[in-house]
């Protein structure tokens, strides 16, 4: 089954990802080449404007029809607290996923540590009729001491969890490294991203380490696969 990678920044010239579609494109063939068959183009929104990321998607879709790179690429974005505000619901569906009453949003776990304007923010986007997917808690600052614990109610009405591939590999320092095999070890990772930023930061899904051949099927195939068809619903 063909992976699916909910957190890439793929698209070029918007973020810290890649600025050539040169780039992108490289990207895209390496990924293709892995074994993922999906990818989510998920920006910094507060970085580009959302209205014009369906274009930006659709050009590099058509740079990889063109060199032959067997790889879907779907329109969204990544979410920081303070972005909420300044987005209206119609540019809120443009970069969330799934069907219509299963609609969600990729929500970053702030690196400063998981406090209360990032909690107020995820109950503005669930009030406003979106599910939350959870972007790299393993890499906010203070996670091993609670910080699981403080996204207990988040998980508890509904929210899932997507541990980046960097800190899985060992390859971001040894308190990242702890943080993301604590949710592992807790059962508590619930999909697996890359969160790649080539070609600075060029990670793939099979980069994972500290993981079956099951989990990581599950993890980063048939669990993304299922968020992107059927959707998150609220609890």
């Amino acid at each position: 089954m063909p992976a699916v990678d909910l957190h890439c920044h793929l698209l070029p010239g918007v973020d810290d990802g890649p600025q050539r579609l040169e780039e992108s494109i490289e990207y895209a063939r390496d990924a293709a080449a892995s074994g993922t068959g999906t990818i989510v183009a998920t920006p910094h929104v507060e970085m580009v404007d959302v209205r014009t990321l369906p274009a930006r998607v659709e050009i590099v879709r058509s740079a990889l029809a063109e060199e032959g790179i067997d790889l879907r690429v779907e329109v969204g974005g990544e979410l920081k607290p303070q972005s909420i505000g300044s987005l209206r619901q119609d540019e809120l569906e443009i970069i969330a996923q799934g069907p219509p009453g299963a609609r969600w949003l990729l929500y970053e776990v702030p690196f400063r540590g998981i406090d209360e304007a990032f909690v107020a923010g995820a109950r503005e986007l669930r009030r406003r009729g979106f599910g939350l997917l959870l972007a790299h808690p393993e890499r906010s600052r203070g996670f091993l001491d609670g910080g699981l614990d403080r996204l207990d109610p988040l998980i508890a009405s509904g929210a899932m969890i997507a541990a980046n591939v960097g800190p899985l590999s060992g390859r971001e320092g040894d308190e990242r490294w702890r943080a993301a095999k604590l949710l592992l070890d807790r059962g508590a990772i619930d999909v697996v991203a890359t969160d790649a930023h080539p070609p600075r930061r060029p990670y793939q899904l099979p980069d994972v380490q500290g993981m079956t051949r099951d989990d990581h099927d599950r993890l980063t195939a048939q669990t993304t696969a299922a968020l992107l068809r059927d959707g998150l619903e609220r609890r």
